[in-house]
């Protein structure tokens, strides 16, 4: 206890420096999304490395899972090329103008407010920023940062994450965000109040998007709430997806997104 006492008094000026350059830094980033995107592109190409020879030790460790689970993928993948019909519980469904790109996924949080994943697909592989990541099970985030062989995805627990969807059963649309803390339940607060919607109801993704399919299942409904001040539902979402066992995921990308994004672009520059 001494030497430490000893050293922090030595050094006081030094550590005082480091500790308000440090809170400096992250006021920064916080607060500038230009710097706060070059700061993660440029800690992706370093610390992904890391990440990876992480998730390779881990897929030793699972090898039976994740061969089980290849031989379900490959099963499904195969029905496709043969018969091009829908799977019930897949979601390589309906749209023939999506490439899929499969991926692994090397790092993932879920207890921060803005939780990022890492994968092991870059711009070597064809991934480009703005692409969507899902799984069978839902919409899991959108690329953000893509370098040579590591792509980073905004995850869908995010506080600036946004995803167009749908109730099921009547089509009424609404925007999914994620309200923090809960990494398996999301919220949508502008249902109207006169809509019918009960607990148990499915929510999927909506034909607005250009980065997502319509008609992926995202979750069910678990607790609504009536607003009576602004007339809308707010609508607690059970996540069909389990965010802390995320392994693997697609990477989508529509081929008609750029055609239909010149000619809305066109639009709003007339208004």
């Amino acid at each position: 206890m001494y030497n430490l006492l000893r050293f922090i008094k030595i050094n006081q000026f030094l550590l005082l420096f480091i500790l308000i350059e440090g809170f400096s830094v992250f006021l920064l980033l916080q607060n500038n999304s230009y710097q706060a995107n070059k700061a993660i592109k440029f800690s992706t190409q370093y610390t992904s490395f890391i990440h990876n020879y992480t998730a390779s030790f881990s897929d030793y460790v699972a090898l039976k899972e994740t061969n089980n689970y290849l031989i379900e993928e490959n099963a499904k993948l195969l029905a496709l090329l043969k018969n091009e019909t829908s799977f019930v519980d897949s979601t390589l469904i309906r749209n023939k103008n999506y490439h899929y790109y499969p991926a692994k996924i090397i790092n993932n949080s879920v207890s921060k407010r803005n939780n990022f994943i890492t994968l092991n697909k870059g711009s070597k592989h064809g991934i480009k920023e703005g692409m969507g990541v899902i799984t069978k099970q839902g919409v899991i985030g959108v690329i953000h940062s893509v370098s040579t062989h590591y792509a980073i995805a905004i995850s869908l627990l995010h506080r600036k994450s946004a995803i167009g969807i749908q109730l099921k059963k009547n089509n009424h649309n609404g925007i999914l965000k994620w309200k923090g803390f809960n990494y398996k339940s999301a919220t949508i607060s502008d249902f109207p109040n006169y809509i019918p919607i009960i607990i148990g109801d499915t929510i999927t993704t909506n034909s607005h998007s250009v980065i997502f399919p319509e008609g992926i299942n995202i979750g069910t409904v678990k607790k609504i709430k009536k607003n009576k001040d602004d007339g809308f539902f707010e609508v607690s979402i059970s996540l069909f997806e389990d965010f802390n066992q995320l392994n693997y995921v697609y990477i989508i990308h529509s081929d008609e997104a750029t055609e239909q994004l010149n000619l809305e672009q066109e639009i709003k520059e007339d208004e």
